[in-house]
């Protein structure tokens, strides 16, 4: 097979050289079954920092054939992650999932985010934006992913939340690693970063493309008493530290004081995330009742508890 011809370019020599081999890789393993490959993050928003992940939209045909092709992509996934110098973060999907209701948000990534890379473009094709839709299913992001998960890992979610480790440098904050190995600070910037998304859309619905939109989003429609960490993280985190953890000793303790800072932010959001689920539970559509009654199953309020 020759070296597949890129239809746009990503920015970058070297992100292009790693996003020619994932597509040359998946089109040899995958022959006839990739409908499109786009570039999204940082670099197709124009916003890459030394550091930056490399992340891609891979979508199939249709839909995967059965749960064993999704699994071998996955794993293709994780094995050219292994081969490039920075990290690579590959979203696998089908393109029918894409119109289903639990798809619209990487529907909306993949529509307004994303730069086309290769094979057919879809985008046009994708539902428009519907601030309602976008907001039932961006709102949920920050619960399922990031620290939520490793916090309510040995039972119910118990508000208030304590740190994931209270005894780390950072609570928790460090582990996640860049592509070179190192611990980072990229827990801590997805962790604000989707906690301050899911506060925009409940308070605005407005879509957030990217981190640095994020930010402006957050200054703009919500401008609250977080607005000072969310824009700190971002400054700071990403674009001083380059997601790196600092070496001095000032800048480690401001570290430590965003990390401590964040969590009152989480719990914040989960205020706000049960007087979502309240609202859902009256809204008279079964699904979303059914959904708002299980969120509300998984935290435990002092309220309930004491009840």
């Amino acid at each position: 097979m020759t070296e597949p011809e890129l239809i746009e370019s990503t920015g970058d020599r070297q992100c292009d050289r790693i996003a020619q081999g994932v597509i040359g890789i998946f089109e040899t393993a995958f022959p006839g079954r990739v409908r499109g490959f786009y570039l999204r993050g940082s670099h197709a928003s124009g916003t890459s920092i030394e550091g930056s992940d490399l992340d891609l939209f891979i979508v199939f045909k249709d839909r995967f054939a059965d749960s064993a092709e999704y699994e071998r992509a996955r794993a293709l996934s994780e094995h050219c992650g292994q081969l490039t110098p920075m990290l690579l973060e590959i979203l696998l999907v089908g393109e029918r999932g894409l119109r289903q209701p639990s798809g619209v948000g990487a529907a909306l990534n993949l529509k307004l985010a994303t730069r086309h890379l290769y094979g057919e473009d879809i985008r046009a094709e994708l539902p428009s934006y519907d601030a309602d839709t976008y907001v039932r299913s961006v709102v949920h992001t920050p619960y399922v992913s990031y620290t939520f998960p490793v916090q309510r890992r040995n039972g119910p979610l118990v508000y208030p939340l304590d740190h994931i480790d209270p005894d780390g440098p950072f609570f928790g904050f460090g582990q996640w690693k860049d592509g070179s190995g190192r611990p980072s600070t990229k827990l801590l910037i997805a962790t604000v970063g989707w906690t301050a998304t899911a506060i925009i859309a409940l308070q605005s619905g407005q879509y957030v493309r990217d981190k640095a939109a994020c930010v402006e989003l957050y200054q703009e429609h919500v401008a609250d008493q977080w607005t000072d960490l969310v824009t700190r993280v971002h400054d700071l985190c990403r674009n001083r530290w380059h997601n790196q953890l600092p070496s001095s000793a000032p800048d480690r303790q401001t570290l430590r004081e965003l990390c401590d800072h964040t969590l009152d932010f989480q719990n914040h959001f989960l205020e706000l995330y049960r007087q979502y689920q309240r609202a859902e539970l009256a809204s008279g559509d079964a699904d979303r009742q059914q959904l708002a009654a299980q969120r509300l199953t998984e935290i435990v309020f002092p309220d309930r508890a004491a009840s």
